[in-house]
């Protein structure tokens, strides 16, 4: 299964951009990661319930930030998961 990224983020949120960003460095250094940049704006998406805030970061499903991490940060947890495979 290719691990995923899920990135929650809202129109008006400052945070937010710097969010766009990370999901950019993310797709560039880890291609064989699937990142979703999901805007809860739109009205397409109903908010998960463990998604309170915004950027929320979630990998394979399970919240791995609140907020924006560092890029260290979310690289080591991304090669954790993709030592698993």
């Amino acid at each position: 299964m290719q691990p995923f990224l899920e990135i929650f983020i809202e129109q008006g949120c400052t945070n937010c951009e710097y969010a766009r960003g990370m999901a950019a460095w993310v797709r560039d250094r880890f291609p064989q990661v699937e990142v979703r940049l999901i805007d809860l704006t739109d009205g397409e998406r109903v908010r998960p319930a463990d998604v309170f805030a915004v950027p929320t970061y979630q990998l394979n499903g399970r919240t791995i930030s609140l907020g924006n991490p560092s890029q260290e940060d979310l690289s080591a947890k991304l090669q954790v998961v993709l030592d698993r495979l």
